[in-house]
């Protein structure tokens, strides 16, 4: 006899459950046949395992949180890493460019070598050398190495009418007032890029010329004239040391300034000491002009000069002026031509401030009466002759105004001046030119200080 299987039995009734790992035996014993208990083993594989268990009574998971909140919670790490990348690398980047240390030194004329045998006895006794001057290592300001021949194409860059006079220093500029033109005073000089990038940017990194301390950093593109700019302040021993009240000694300081800057480099910062060929800024076209300085006429202006009055922000402060640069605004700077000065350094390398001053020509000689004058607190080596006694003072200035020398009038300059406060003893037309400072004119055939020259004494005598 064929033994028949059990009919199929509803899904309702099946005792398979989903945590089994063997099918029913009801479903595999034929009609009739003794049923074998089934093993401890296989009772316990019909119960649910104690993971499913407690998977089963875990409660229901809550909503995931949207994707805004775990973007908060990655930008709460991304954030400061990125700032921690930002400063490690520029801080990585001024380090490199700081200059190497030197590696050999000497105490008096002995080498290294053997100055660990050497005793204080067994030393001469010499003075100490003079300081080299700060222009010995004179750099210049961009990789432009052409400075002597500044008329050549591609050295100094013009302003938009095209003539290559208006790149120099001097009255070399016009502008139209009234339906006439007048000339308009270039204080420094504009050298060209020599370098751009693929999209015609300059990238011409820029030189700090000599061993200074940085006195000055203007960051603001639009609040000046110069755009963003340095000034580096040089000491020159030839222009005068002194004791302040604190007893310390100073030095007389000459300035450099950079203008439309596109970047300051990291680190370049106000008291920073900088030395001859360090890198600190690149080349721009930054300012408040209008119109606005192009991208395809970015140059550096540089100048080389003396600060007029160290009082004169708290000069500004009491005319409620506005002054958001302090002492180094550009109407408290007066400088010098900077190429003429870089000429004279190639043909004397020992070349000081001092000297190039004595031998440059007057633009006009004043004769002033006024208070003791900062400037020749700052730069005593300007002073001529006995000590200031409170008399009226000659003093000679360059074309731009900044004074040369100063010395005590004589009876006869005294009497020529009078009762008036400024006069003027002497000028050199040749060397005024177009006298767009005009800070003395002729009229009637005799010369006198203009009312710009008397606001210029005022700030000189503050």
């Amino acid at each position: 006899m064929i033994p028949t299987l059990p009919p199929r039995l509803p899904r309702e009734a099946t005792p398979l459950t989903l945590f089994s790992r063997t099918p029913p035996s009801s479903l595999l014993t034929p009609p009739g046949a003794r049923k074998r208990r089934p093993s401890t083993r296989a009772a316990q594989s019909f119960q649910p395992s104690r993971r499913a268990a407690a998977h089963s009574r875990r409660k229901p998971r809550a909503p995931s949180r949207p994707l805004r909140h775990h973007l908060w919670l990655h930008l709460c790490w991304l954030v400061p890493l990125l700032l921690f990348d930002f400063f490690f690398f520029r801080w990585l980047a001024a380090s490199r460019q700081r200059p190497a240390p030197v590696a050999t030194a000497t105490v008096a004329g002995i080498p290294a070598a053997t100055t660990s045998i050497v005793t204080p006895a067994s030393l001469p006794d010499l003075p100490p050398p003079p300081p080299p001057p700060v222009w010995q290592a004179m750099a210049t300001p961009t990789p432009q190495q052409d400075l002597l021949h500044p008329d050549a194409p591609g050295v100094l860059q013009p302003t938009g009418s095209g003539r290559l006079v208006s790149a120099k220093f001097g009255s070399t500029r016009t502008r139209q007032v009234g339906g006439k033109f007048v000339a308009i005073f270039h204080e420094g000089v504009d050298i060209a890029a020599t370098l751009r990038d693929r999209r015609g940017h300059a990238t011409d990194p820029i030189f700090a010329v000599a061993d200074g301390r940085v006195a000055f950093v203007n960051q603001g593109a639009g609040n000046s004239s110069y755009g963003k700019y340095i000034v580096i302040e040089h000491p020159d021993p030839s222009l005068g040391v002194w004791t302040n009240a604190s007893g310390t000694v100073s030095t007389s300081v000459v300035y450099t300034l950079y203008a439309h800057l596109s970047d300051i480099r990291f680190g370049i910062r106000q008291d920073v000491r900088v030395t001859a060929g360090q890198e600190i800024a690149t080349m721009g076209h930054t300012s408040n002009t209008r119109p606005p300085i192009p991208d395809a006429r970015a140059h550096l202006h540089w100048e080389i000069g003396l600060m007029l009055n160290s009082h004169y922000d708290r000069m500004s402060r009491e005319n409620k002026t506005g002054n958001a640069f302090g002492n180094y605004n550009g109407l408290n700077l007066f400088g010098i031509d900077a190429l003429d000065f870089y000429a004279a350094h190639a043909r004397d390398p020992e070349l000081t401030f001092g000297r190039y001053l004595d031998a440059l020509p007057p633009a006009a000689e004043l004769i002033l009466r006024g208070r003791r004058p900062d400037f020749f607190s700052r730069y005593p080596g300007l002073w001529k002759g006995p000590p200031p006694d409170g008399s009226p003072i000659l003093l000679a200035i360059t074309e731009s105004g900044m004074p040369m020398r100063g010395q005590n009038a004589t009876p006869e300059q005294i009497s020529a001046l009078g009762n008036a406060r400024q006069a003027v003893w002497k000028a050199n037309p040749a060397v005024l030119g177009n006298n767009a400072r005009a800070y003395v004119s002729r009229a009637t055939g005799s010369w006198k200080v203009t009312p710009a020259g008397r606001t210029w004494a005022d700030a000189f005598f503050y």
